[in-house]
């Protein structure tokens, strides 16, 4: 997956750092799918789009989870957990975050601002 992130990135003229942010920001949220979008205990697919819009980026993850929104809460500081959408907030131009009954998708465009 990281791999077909950075080369997306690359194809499409991003520059390495944020080829490196478009890679990390998947990362975390493929992470974030496998821990929270197992749809009821049951292993279920993950997907992984790449689409170039808005002279950017766009990455979709999607699981079959629910996310449950919670109030941001800072995690203590040795917590190893608790951080990804701060995470994927800041590395980001966009995020979006759909929930449905059928699953979770979060959508993230990284790159360049439009001129």
């Amino acid at each position: 997956m990281r791999q077909f992130i950075r080369r997306r990135a690359k194809d499409h003229g991003l520059e390495d750092g944020e080829a490196f942010q478009a890679q990390l920001v998947a990362t975390e949220a493929v992470t974030n799918a496998m821990r929270h979008g197992s749809g009821g205990g049951t292993r279920m697919p993950i997907s992984v789009t790449c689409v170039w819009r808005d002279n950017g980026l766009t990455i979709e993850v999607g699981d079959r989870g629910r996310f449950q929104h919670r109030d941001p809460v800072e995690p203590p500081s040795d917590a190893t957990g608790g951080r990804g959408l701060g995470l994927i907030e800041r590395l980001t131009r966009r995020f979006e975050l759909e929930t449905s009954d059928s699953g979770t998708k979060l959508r993230m465009l990284v790159g360049a601002d439009a001129a």
